[in-house]
């Protein structure tokens, strides 16, 4: 037996090399997600800013009591130190706002959702390139290959059909 090649020379560890520089791409449904996590994510702004600026409104126009019952602003007869820690508070309730608004982890949990059924198609002896495959073949119930078991243009059509009963 003669070695012709080993390790990523291979035509094993070719694929493995591409499986590895295609994992930044993104999927069609990673794409997707990401688009509505930023329109969720401006969403969120958005919403933080009105609420900044209803509650900034509202405390500064005497209409907000605080827990004894009184007016929290009095114009100038309000302490510095008062006003401060109201104005302190309705920003930390706005940027709550934002931070709870934008959903971080979303993509990151595609990904591996993704990754994790990639694994379980090539336990089932089928050889996923790309993480995209996983997401569009996740769904398939009948899986038509040529004699070697690939699908190589991606694009089927039936030549012949027998029905027999």
């Amino acid at each position: 037996m003669v070695v012709t090649s080993v390790g990523m020379n291979t035509a094993w560890g070719e694929m493995t090399s591409s499986i590895r520089r295609e994992l930044d791409e993104q999927t069609p449904l990673q794409a997707r997600l990401d688009k509505l996590a930023s329109s969720i994510g401006k969403l969120g702004l958005a919403i933080a800013l009105i609420v900044l600026v209803v509650l900034l409104v509202r405390y500064f126009t005497g209409n907000t009591v605080g827990d004894d019952g009184k007016k929290e602003f009095n114009g100038s007869k309000t302490n510095m130190d008062k006003v401060m820690d109201s104005v302190v508070r309705i920003v930390s309730a706005a940027v709550t706002i934002v931070v709870v608004a934008i959903p971080e982890g979303l993509p990151l949990a595609v990904t591996l959702t993704l990754a994790y059924s990639m694994k379980r198609m090539m336990a089932d002896q089928a050889m996923v390139r790309k993480l995209s495959a996983c997401e569009t073949m996740g769904s398939a119930t009948t899986i038509c290959t040529d004699k070697t078991g690939t699908l190589t243009l991606n694009k089927m059509k039936v030549v012949e059909n027998k029905a027999g009963f």
